[in-house]
């Protein structure tokens, strides 16, 4: 038997479709809400929050959080003193040194988080191994230096808000470049305060 179909003209139909000769469903499909005067309703959800009632962390760090100055410049210095460059000029040198620390001082903008000095960390990493950073690549490029990842040793710098450390291909531990105002260290990982006092 076919299904039989009536509306009320308010946006409603009732279907009946009969499954057996004993029984029977009865549908009501609604293609629009309307109040008991025939007005349509349009419905509005309360502002979304998973986490009510919970303080929200800052995902972006503050302008305050910014001042990773230092640390860039140490790390650039140290690229720049460990590169081979018995056949470039000191200006040249010194143009490689800014490049590198304009092109991380730019890496760093809104990934520098000191209260999570951790967070961040792997894309503040400059590299020369496999293939070199491309912040050495454009430094290189702009100053007309040749085969830069054959002049910078073989390494991976991590650069953190109060710490910058550097693995050598074959050093047995990170060497730290910079620890929040005490800078340089000894090829185990201990700085040089720290080896001072244990003589």
């Amino acid at each position: 038997m076919p299904p039989h179909a009536s509306g009320t003209g308010s946006g409603s139909a009732t279907t009946s479709l009969t499954i057996a000769p004993s029984a029977s469903i009865t549908m009501q499909l609604k293609s629009a809400a309307v109040d008991g005067n025939g007005v349509r309703l349009t419905a509005q959800a309360a502002e979304f929050t998973p986490t009510k009632g919970t303080k929200k962390s800052n995902r972006t760090p503050s302008k305050a959080a910014q001042d990773c100055s230092e640390e860039v410049a140490q790390a650039a210095q140290w690229w720049s003193s460990k590169m081979r460059q018995h056949d470039l000029a000191i200006s040249e040198v010194q143009a490689f040194e800014t490049g590198v620390r304009n092109g991380l001082m730019n890496r760093c903008t809104g990934h520098w988080y000191p209260t999570e000095p951790l967070r961040g960390s792997g894309h503040r990493s400059l590299v020369n191994d496999i293939s070199s950073d491309p912040i050495f690549l454009a430094a290189a490029a702009h100053v007309h230096i040749k085969d830069i990842s054959g002049r910078l040793p073989r390494a991976v710098m991590w650069a953190n808000p109060g710490s910058v450390k550097v693995q050598l291909e074959n050093g047995r531990y990170p060497e730290t470049v910079y620890n929040g105002g005490n800078s340089g260290s000894t090829s185990d990982g201990t700085t040089s305060s720290e080896e001072d006092d244990s003589l």
